[in-house]
């Protein structure tokens, strides 16, 4: 059984897979009504438009996952907190972006029986571009890397590089689509996710009011390979939200916060073992 929670615990890695291809869907949706949204500044409306800056910026990362076993004994929980420091230099060249990342800084802690973390080589660097909904990574960046600190990155990078429609307006919302192929505890694992966005308005972020898009989620993963020669297969369910903030006047993220909570079933030998796992993050902007 230990087995299988060390396998698990790498999903807190799971929006942050290996490769990604994006599906975008375009259209008019409206905001889940289940979600907390920031009350936004009154009397402003918009439009607003979004452009993300040429240069380069940095971003720390914290992460907190809580996973919790539910079996026939009972339930049991375990956590694990990531921070990662991480760079991302960006040049429009027209509709394109070009876009190299550097992941820096790398700690992961852990409570409960989840055993040791996977070692990790630092610094960690993808480029590519970022063209309407599509994010490619340059070939030689894919390399041989499927290890947390990249997958991370890659996850990050998808979170950081979204497609803003050209003019913004308070209730306006768009969809896109994603695919995300990674590795978790190194079994190939792909996660469908339905990323629905409504732009919230002006709202207060520390004393700022900052334009705020929330985002929800609709994610299923699957994956199957082997653990000390016994096939596993994993399949998990669940909601995802977000809120950015953003300075449409300096093109800056300037903070973006996201949650998750899944619902994971894990098959091996011939047994299915039934997990729950909370996961949040917080990205914080540095000039």
């Amino acid at each position: 059984m230990r087995r299988t929670s060390v396998s698990y615990c790498l999903l807190l890695y799971l929006s942050a897979a290996c490769t990604s291809s994006p599906v975008p869907r375009a259209g008019p949706l409206p905001p889940s009504p289940s979600t907390p949204i920031p009350t936004p500044v009154t009397g402003v409306s918009g439009p607003w438009s979004f452009n993300y800056a040429a240069g380069r910026t940095s971003y720390q990362i914290s992460r907190s996952a809580a996973i919790e076993s539910q079996s026939d004994s009972g339930t049991h929980q375990e956590t694990s907190t990531n921070t990662t420091h991480e760079s991302l230099t960006i040049e429009p060249v027209g509709d394109t972006i070009r876009f190299t990342a550097v992941l820096d800084t790398f700690s992961t802690t852990t409570q409960g029986i989840i055993g040791p973390v996977q070692s990790v080589r630092l610094p960690t660097q993808f480029s590519g571009t970022f063209t309407g909904d599509s994010l490619m990574f340059a070939s030689d960046s894919l390399a041989e890397k499927c290890d947390p600190a990249s997958s991370a990155l890659m996850g990050d990078l998808r979170n950081l590089l979204v497609h803003f429609p050209a003019q913004l307006q308070r209730g306006d919302s768009w969809r896109d689509s994603v695919e995300l192929k990674g590795c978790q505890a190194m079994i190939p694992t792909t996660a469908q996710i339905v990323r629905v966005y409504v732009v919230v308005g002006e709202a207060d972020y520390q004393s700022e009011a900052m334009l705020t898009v929330q985002r929800t989620d609709t994610i299923k993963a699957h994956g199957e390979g082997a653990q000390q020669q016994h096939r596993l297969t994993l399949d998990a369910t669940g909601t995802g939200t977000a809120f950015y903030h953003i300075r449409p006047m300096d093109g800056h993220i300037a903070h973006l916060s996201t949650g998750q909570d899944l619902t994971i079933e894990i098959t091996t030998s011939g047994r299915t073992h039934h997990f729950k796992q909370s996961l949040k993050q917080e990205f914080s902007f540095f000039r």
